[in-house]
Order: structure tokens, then C-alpha cells, then sequence
């Protein structure tokens, strides 16, 4: 019983780990988007004067738009989260590699259950530790899509070392 509440554990923290890491990918592609938008709006703002008379409402809608990303940029969250989740994804990744360094001894029958359960116990409190360490308030939309992908990275990764 315990032995498969501690792969489960350690299943769990492979998840958390690679939905982390997904996380942080995309909210990197949306800063980036949004900072190549920026970038473009600007730089180009200048050759558009000569389609200015052809397409005034257009860009005038485009730079209109652009300013109004720009005064809310730093509202946005994409930032702030890809710091936390950088520094989350490192301290479960560490955790998750923690439980899988005892998880040899615990296949392998080699502890009792009262350490297993205080392993795995104490797998569940740094995750949550560093989870409140990192995130500090900082919430996440869940995202479906990226959890469907960590599942599968983590059957993966586990069929491939474990079975």
C-alpha cells in the first residue's frame, strides 16, 4: 500500500514538474508575441506614413492598439509568473529527483512502511513549500492542454527509466 502511494507521489511530482516547465514555455511565447508586436508597431510606424492615406483606419486602429499594450504591459502577468515558474520548476524538479533516488529502496522493499510514509509525507511538504515559496500569491489558470501534456511526458519518462 504504501509502496504505490509513494510511486504515485513520485508520478505526481514528474506531472507538477512538466506542467510547470509547459507553463512556463507558453507564458514565455505570449510576452514574446506581445513584445514583437511592440516591436514591429514602433519600427514600422515610420514606412507606414506612406500607407497612411490608403489604410488610415487600419493603422490607425494598429498603433491605437499598441498603446494600449504598452501602457498595460506591465499590468500583465507573464512576467512576474515566468520568474516564479523558472524558480518552481528547478525546486520540484530537485524534489522529484529526491523521490526518485528513494525510490529504489522503496521498490525494493528495503524500508518499512513507517519510512516510506514519512518519505512520502515529506515529499508532499516540500512540494507544497516550495510551491508557497515560489508562487507567493502569484495564481495559475489551469490549462488543460498543458497538463494533458505533462501526463504523457511523465508516462513516458517513467515507461522509458522504470518498466
Amino acid at each position: 500500500m504504501y509502496q504505490q502511494r509513494y510511486w504515485n507521489q513520485l508520478k505526481e511530482l514528474k506531472v507538477h514538474v512538466y506542467y510547470v516547465q509547459g507553463y512556463a514555455v507558453k507564458q514565455n511565447k505570449y510576452d514574446q508575441m506581445i513584445n514583437i508586436f511592440l516591436a514591429i508597431t514602433s519600427s514600422t510606424s515610420i514606412a507606414a506614413w506612406a500607407l497612411w492615406e490608403d489604410y488610415q483606419f487600419v493603422w490607425a486602429l494598429i498603433i491605437a492598439v499598441s498603446q494600449v499594450i504598452t501602457a498595460i504591459k506591465p499590468l500583465l502577468p507573464f512576467k512576474k509568473r515566468l520568474s516564479a515558474l523558472n524558480k518552481l520548476a528547478d525546486m520540484l524538479s530537485l524534489i522529484a529527483l529526491k523521490a526518485e533516488r528513494d525510490w529504489y529502496f522503496v521498490a525494493e522493499g528495503k524500508l518499512t512502511e513507517e519510512v516510506i510514509h514519512t518519505k512520502w509525507a515529506d515529499l508532499k511538504d516540500d512540494a507544497l513549500s516550495a510551491e508557497n515559496k515560489c508562487l507567493k500569491g502569484i495564481t495559475l489558470p489551469k490549462d488543460k492542454a498543458v497538463l494533458t501534456a505533462a501526463e504523457t511526458e511523465t508516462d513516458v519518462y517513467l515507461n522509458s527509466t522504470y518498466y
